[in-house]
């Protein structure tokens, strides 16, 4: 991705998470009405605290996130930071940020997950047709 490019994704990214925190959880646009939470991880490599604004999918009581990425061949950042620091924190709706624990699914699990996700969502279906990675799933559960 390019610099420019790049820029463009923190703004857009920025911009969004504010507007989530000001309207109580709720975004606008191409995200009205899709279920999303804020997630601050530690950069895999720099430490650095990571904000991201993510879709989640609430199945059976358990919060799972998809690194999609769209469909492309690489996975976002985010992804290399639970991997690296799964001692995370997420907000979601009004609520104020609390501690959980990314855990990363295993295939069997992943792929039971991922058939939920596509029935809410068909167009992870796409996404997944894109690229010849495994696109990996999280459960978030709380950190005692």
């Amino acid at each position: 991705m390019s610099d420019d490019a790049m820029t463009e994704e923190r703004e857009f990214n920025k911009r969004n998470i504010d507007e989530f925190r000001r309207n109580g959880g709720k975004v606008g646009g191409q995200f009205e009405g899709f279920p999303l939470l804020i997630l601050t991880s530690s950069g895999a490599k720099s430490g650095a605290e990571r904000v991201n604004l993510i879709a989640y999918f609430d199945i059976d009581d358990k919060i799972y996130v998809v690194g999609s990425a769209a469909g492309r061949e690489e996975s976002p950042a985010w992804v290399f930071n639970l991997r690296a620091h799964p001692h995370v924190q997420v907000e979601i709706g009004a609520d104020p940020k609390r501690p959980v624990v990314a855990r990363e699914l295993t295939r069997e699990d992943r792929d039971r997950i991922y058939q939920t996700v596509v029935e809410r969502a068909p167009g992870f279906a796409e996404y997944e047709k894109r690229t010849d990675r495994v696109i990996p799933v999280f459960e978030l559960v709380a950190d005692r």
